[in-house]
């Protein structure tokens, strides 16, 4: 399915009848901490699905991505090389004398692909340890997942191309799910969105991105909707045998997800992927989760989330922290590491405020007709500032989990992420 495709299928998805939706495991007590192993509450919030933990992330960083030049001609060099690529293989085949000749053909340029994944996952895991090892800073961490991000989509085309182009050769098979199976991990909503952000320099938004030597979880927000992906590395081994059925998979994802599964009983759309793949996606009534399991180690190893933050059935706000010392009324709803932060700003007659919204010294966005600006919180104590005429009002806040100091910048605490 292309990138287009799989938009326009979660859009819909979101403003589907609750009926088809479903959800996913067993949840754990209000005072338990969120588990590593499992998909885990978010701290702080009751009614809400589970996500994907790192566990403690090693590092931690907000980020609001710009325009970067020599990054998008890095990604504009990678596409047309690919599509090179496409092109001398039409130019073969045209020119190919036989069925064999065209199957040798193919099969030297899955191979290619077959490759090529192979550095784009060499690269991921690259740059992932030198953004956890304090290696490079988190521009160039996320600049370097857009780049892959693009990189991944180039790919995607050049399977379905492949494909195409191998249905008249009978003996050619494009084991496109296979290859589509080791793009899982490469490709997401944030990604690219930031690849949006690096070539266009307009509409950034505010990224939280945390790691473990592990894994990475990166959250933002897109419009009204809240979205996070998260990737686990250690819960994938395409090398282990499974035996489990189509079902079997479906039931272990759905149950993975207590809290949804008991709003929204049901069955949920399925894909099963080779290497031990499947790709299960639930519908609830504040929003969609996309959940890839390794069916060898029986574990979520994947995960995009897309939640509601307006609307009757928004994912729920956390405490509202006030200040009113002024005639501006500043409100932030707390939310956990990473999660979606409400700050509404209101003068003293309660009608909302325009203005521009900071995090500490960083500049996130600002508040809409309604004085209302969605972001993500970062993982620390921090404050959050807005000014209208010559008045500023602060608040600061500590997101759930998080041991409150009065530092708003520094390493992050403690907290399961």
């Amino acid at each position: 399915m292309s990138r287009v495709s799989s938009i326009l299928l979660v859009a819909l998805l979101l403003f589907c009848s609750p009926a088809v939706a479903f959800g996913v495991g067993s949840q754990p007590a209000a005072s338990t901490q969120p588990s590593a192993n499992n998909p885990a509450k978010p701290p702080g919030v009751n009614e809400t699905s589970s996500q994907l933990s790192l566990g403690t992330p090693e590092r931690s960083e907000t980020y609001t991505p710009s325009l970067s030049l020599s990054t998008t001609l890095e990604m504009d060099r990678n596409k047309v090389q690919s599509q090179k690529k496409m092109y001398t293989l039409d130019e073969k085949l045209s020119n190919a004398d036989d069925d064999e000749e065209r199957y040798q053909l193919l099969t030297r340029f899955r191979t290619d692909l077959e490759l090529e994944l192979s550095s784009l996952k060499n690269k991921e895991r690259s740059a992932s340890k030198q953004f956890n090892n304090q290696g490079i800073g988190v521009r160039e961490y996320v600049e370097r997942l857009a780049v892959l991000d693009s990189r991944a989509d180039d790919v995607n085309r050049a399977i379905e191309h492949m494909k195409t182009k191998g249905k008249s050769v009978i003996q050619f098979a494009p084991h496109e799910y296979e290859l589509r199976a080791d793009l899982i991990p490469l490709r997401g909503e944030v990604r690219n969105d930031v690849v949006e952000s690096v070539r266009s320099g307009t509409g950034s938004k505010y990224v939280y991105v945390a790691t473990t030597s592990d894994g990475t979880v990166l959250s933002t927000v897109l419009g009204s909707k809240y979205v996070r992906e998260a990737y686990r590395s250690d819960y994938r081994n395409s090398s282990l045998d499974s035996y489990l059925t189509g079902r079997e998979k479906t039931n272990i994802t759905v149950n993975s997800y207590p809290w949804v599964k008991e709003k929204n009983p049901g069955t949920s759309s399925n894909i099963q992927y080779k290497k031990g793949v499947s790709e299960t996606k639930m519908v609830y009534p504040q929003g969609v989760i996309t959940a890839y399991l390794d069916s060898g180690t029986e574990k979520i190893y994947r995960e995009i989330q897309y939640k509601l933050l307006t609307g009757d059935d928004h994912t729920p706000y956390g405490a509202a922290i006030r200040n009113n010392s002024t005639n501006l009324n500043l409100a932030v709803n707390r939310t956990y590491p990473g999660g979606p932060l409400r700050i509404n700003l209101t003068d003293a007659n309660g009608d909302p405020v325009r203005s521009t919204i900071e995090i500490g010294e960083s500049e996130v966005g600002e508040t809409d007709s309604d004085g209302i600006l969605l972001t993500v919180s970062p993982r620390r104590t921090f404050t959050v500032s807005a000014r209208h005429g010559s008045e500023t009002v602060n608040v600061t806040v500590s997101p759930y989990g998080i041991t409150r100091t009065n530092a708003t910048s520094g390493p992050p605490q403690d907290i399961a992420g």
